[in-house]
């Protein structure tokens, strides 16, 4: 099979860590971009992408670049393209557009150009054309325009890869599968000691690290891509794939997760039996300021309340999980997520900062390493600046 160039997209501050995971799953060429991974690979590694990476939103597929120099270009050269070899009449489809492009007024104008060219060149071809579905489509377009650079892609994903489809429930601010997966990876974890989450909320940190350590990939839950919906779509070549990916028989990496909230543990639980990792984790009910280590040397990695869920400049809560730490938390690694001002406030030095977004909201990723004796931090030589 002829290999094709494809863009996995992701979050700001996990492009290393999505290269590493292509690479891992044998995609060729790769390369960084910005909040993307460029590789190339054949139908099957299109499919193996969306299926087992853990870190990428969307895996967009590039079918037509070139220069315009009017928004009349793009309707031409939309109208001249073969739509009716990807898609039919009778599928619905849906764009998508990133424009930055003094030619276009708004991104919404640059998609109206380019429906209006493939509904035109539907009609010109059968007399009948596609309907247009924004919420739901079978076929999803993406649109990037950067001065008078223009790419065409389709969207083999459709919704965004963080959409696992195990999460049933959530609290008020949950944290999105992709960053938590990343968050996992940048920490370094081995994959084979017990990992603690003792503020779990609805749990996802705690179930991307159970599907981690265990080989279960995001596509062993979600079963939905746009691009079984393409005309090109093999389903032998997709189901080889998911065979040779499912989880091989091992000694299971149990996972500790606790939170303050009964309902919490509740909506935690269930989200991870639907994701298969149910009997990996030791789900309880406790709060952190009672919570001894239960393990001799313990992995810490955890997102306490911040933005919406805590105000910022109420220091007492991370004060306390400054002295929790230091006092019975020796011989631990300790990975939190919040924002600079709120992990002032826990009062230990970092040993490595990574500085990371969390939605619209800059965070920041710390470890912090304990040692016995002197119950302090100590700072690696060459901590990352923020």
């Amino acid at each position: 099979m002829t290999n094709q160039q494809y863009t996995a997209t992701t979050m700001a501050g996990l492009e290393e860590v999505l290269a590493q995971e292509l690479i891992e799953i044998g995609a060729d060429e790769v390369q960084i971009g910005r909040r993307s991974v460029y590789f190339s690979g054949d139908l099957k590694m299109l499919y193996k992408a969306n299926y087992c990476l853990r870190t990428a939103l969307r895996i967009l597929v590039p079918i037509d670049a070139y220069k315009i120099h009017s928004a009349d270009d793009l309707y031409q050269r939309g109208k001249n393209f073969k739509w009716e070899e990807l898609f039919g009449v009778e599928q619905t489809f849906a764009i998508q557009s990133i424009v930055f492009s003094d030619l276009f007024n708004n991104s919404m104008y640059a998609s109206l150009k380019l429906k209006d060219a493939i509904v035109d060149r539907f009609r010109y071809k059968f007399g009948d054309r596609p309907s247009v579905n924004s919420k739901n489509p079978d076929i999803l377009i993406n649109l990037h325009i950067s001065n008078e650079y223009c790419t065409i892609s389709l969207d083999s994903s459709g919704e965004s890869l963080h959409k696992r489809g195990y999460r049933l429930d959530q609290n008020e601010a949950p944290m999105s599968e992709v960053l938590a997966a990343g968050l996992i990876r940048l920490s370094g974890w081995d994959r084979q000691s017990e990992l603690i989450d003792p503020m779990c909320g609805s749990g996802t940190i705690a179930i991307e690290a159970a599907m981690l350590a265990n080989g279960i990939y995001p596509g062993n839950v979600r079963k939905n891509f746009a691009f079984k919906n393409w005309r090109t779509y093999n389903p032998g070549i997709f189901k080889r794939m998911e065979e040779e990916v499912q989880p091989v028989s091992k000694q299971p990496v149990k996972i500790l997760a606790s939170d303050i909230l009964r309902r919490n543990i509740d909506i935690a639980s269930k989200n991870a039996d639907e994701a298969g990792v149910g009997s990996l984790i030791d789900f309880k009910v406790s709060d952190f300021k009672l919570l001894d280590p239960a393990l001799e040397k313990p992995f810490l990695l955890f997102n306490p309340p911040y933005g919406e869920r805590l105000s910022s400049d109420d220091t007492n809560f991370y004060s306390m999980i400054g002295e929790r730490l230091k006092h019975h938390y020796t011989n631990a690694t300790v990975w939190i997520i919040s924002t600079a001002q709120c992990l002032k406030s826990i009062g230990l030095r970092p040993s490595k900062k990574i500085t990371i977004l969390n939605g619209s909201l800059e965070c920041s990723f710390r470890k912090y390493e304990l040692y016995s004796g002197s119950k302090k931090i100590i700072a690696d030589d060459n901590v990352s600046k923020e």
